[in-house]
């Protein structure tokens, strides 16, 4: 989508101004406009899906895992000490 012929113009003046009152950062900035403008691509919903999915596994094996070795609320308290002398 092209830009309008207001804000080409308003990009203009901002970038006039900019030359007149820092000429050294207009300058560096100009360096970053070469070469051909390319958008970035998002991945999509289907490869995200996977990795919902594993993080969705994952944050179940952490609760289920110590429940089922028992190391969880259900522990067997410690065994006590023998009384000394």
């Amino acid at each position: 989508m092209g830009l309008s012929t207001r804000e080409k113009r308003a990009l203009g003046e901002i970038a006039d101004r900019l030359h007149a009152e820092d000429p050294a950062l207009a300058h560096s900035l100009m360096s970053f406009a070469t070469g051909v403008i390319t958008s970035e691509i998002l991945p999509s919903r289907r490869r995200l899906l996977p990795v919902a999915l594993l993080g969705v596994a994952m944050a179940v094996m952490a609760v289920a895992l110590p429940v089922i070795a028992g190391t969880g609320h259900g522990a067997a308290p410690a065994a006590p000490t023998p009384p000394r002398g």
